[in-house]
């Protein structure tokens, strides 16, 4: 797959599996959008997808927050001109169990309960 200048929005992108995807992702040469809550670790990922020689931004958004995930997208579709992927990275794990929120309620499952 060829991945020159294509644009692409990674949730949970600033630490772990997501910055290691955004890293992979820009020595293919990949424009990213990189999407997390943490501003400080969002800008070292930035800065290591950038040494590589690639466009990186980052945007601060809740992706639990339905109105912000819209707004992030539009804005990331602004500032690049296109998006041509999504790596749905970001999520919670808690202490063996995964957590859910949707209209404003939370639901927990089992990794069991998950894998059954």
């Amino acid at each position: 797959m060829q991945l020159t200048d294509k644009v692409i929005i990674i949730t949970g992108g600033c630490q772990g599996l997501g910055r290691s995807m955004a890293e992979y992702l820009a020595g293919k040469g990949a424009r990213l959008a990189l999407v997390d809550l943490n501003e400080e670790k969002l800008q070292h990922t930035v800065a290591a997808c950038k040494a590589l020689g690639v466009e990186a931004r980052y945007y601060l958004c809740n992706v639990a927050d339905e109105e912000q995930v819209v707004q992030m997208v539009e804005q990331v579709a602004a500032d690049f001109g296109a998006i041509h992927g999504l790596i749905n990275n970001a999520g919670i794990l808690r202490d063996g169990l995964l957590v859910k929120v949707k209209d404003g309620q939370m639901s927990k499952m089992s990794l069991a309960q998950w894998q059954s």
